[in-house]
């Protein structure tokens, strides 16, 4: 061994591979990660693409947090284990810097990367991962290493790379950092990260996929709470069902037919709200949002039907409507266009970095 730091030992990283236990060992596999989180930072320093800067953090994120995931779940029971005089003073430090970039990643995970703040939120991340690398290769492990012999740290590093692989990938700063709970929790929550990182692959934090998804969902929530509405006006009113918007559908399809149809109804109701959703989310990432946006969705819902309905000479011009028939169509289509604006806002409110209050 090399020469030994200020607490008498030899760090990890002025160890050869032999002398860490050969490449298996839980002192190599450690080492091998932090070189990777390592050049991970050096990447997003060196890139001046923006995009290309989150989808670093994204990758760098999803390795230290599966990196802590494993220690806690393997490497810190086997280091009290090994070492029960030590009173946890070591390993509760470095849980603590755990928690810490658990925090900062759950911010950063809803932050787009062109957002105010998000290079030094991303910095101070970068810090408390060099801080914690230094704690487990200059002290942790060498402890460690002084009363496990070579094929036990074998052992702890096969077990650790197992609970690596199947970790959660996404910040959880409300989750046990110890065992069991980790461990019990960790199984879900692995699940349903993979759920989130597809998604995410599919359309990433800050693009127009990621902005229409969203104003689909807003869409579906706007006409959900908007037919909810008009249920509960017909069942007071005693209003029939309308049509008219299942026969405007076949007749832009070229397939008109005199008979009334629910599918066709549905489809054209359900549709449109998804359609428009869509437009209102690509709305929000250009900039029109609170009251503007508002105002805007509610009068695209309102004429977008009625442009449609008298084109196609399903229907009248709605000034020739009855003046209360016309106030309850446009009342019903308020209420989505609100409810839809409403959400597409809380959508991307959830995608902005806290700094910027938007």
């Amino acid at each position: 061994m090399t020469n030994p730091r200020h607490n008498g030992l030899t760090s990890v990283a002025d160890q050869s591979e032999e002398e860490r236990g050969g490449p298996g060992s839980i002192l190599s596999r450690q080492s091998a990660d932090h070189a990777e989180l390592d050049a991970l930072m050096a990447a997003y320093a060196a890139e001046p693409d923006v995009d290309a800067r989150g989808r670093v953090v994204a990758e760098l994120a999803e390795r230290a947090l599966r990196h802590a995931f494993a220690e806690e779940t393997v490497l810190f029971p086997a280091y009290r284990r090994h070492l029960p005089g030590d009173r946890d003073e070591l390993t509760a430090h470095i849980e603590g810097d755990h928690q810490q970039v658990n925090d900062l990643l759950k911010d950063l995970q809803r932050a787009d990367p062109r957002s105010p703040g998000y290079d030094d939120e991303v910095r101070r991340v970068f810090e408390v991962i060099r801080h914690d690398a230094h704690d487990e290769e200059d002290d942790l492990l060498p402890r460690l290493q002084q009363v496990a012999g070579p094929e036990e740290l074998r052992v702890i590093g096969a077990a650790w790379e197992a609970a690596r692989r199947g970790s959660p990938t996404r910040p959880h700063p409300k989750v046990s950092r110890h065992p069991p709970g980790n461990v019990v929790a960790g199984v879900g929550l692995a699940v349903s990260d993979r759920v989130k990182d597809a998604v995410d692959h599919r359309a990433p934090i800050g693009t127009a996929r990621r902005a229409a998804g969203q104003g689909a969902l807003a869409g579906l929530v706007g006409t959900a709470v908007m037919t909810g509405g008009e249920k509960l006006e017909q069942a007071l009113t005693g209003r029939p069902n309308s049509f008219v918007p299942g026969h405007t559908l076949r007749r832009l399809l070229g397939r008109d037919d005199p008979h009334d149809s629910v599918g066709w109804n549905l489809a054209m109701h359900w549709g449109t709200g998804v359609f428009l959703g869509v437009a209102a989310g690509l709305a929000g990432r250009a900039g029109l949002r609170g009251v503007p946006g508002i105002l805007t969705s509610v009068g695209v819902r309102v004429g977008f039907d009625h442009v449609l309905e008298t084109a196609t000479g399903v229907e009248r011009s709605p000034l020739a409507w009855p003046a209360r028939l016309l106030a309850v169509d446009t009342l019903h289509k308020s209420v989505y266009g609100l409810v839809t604006s409403v959400v597409v806002d809380r959508l991307r409110a959830r995608t902005q970095h806290p700094a910027r209050g938007d």
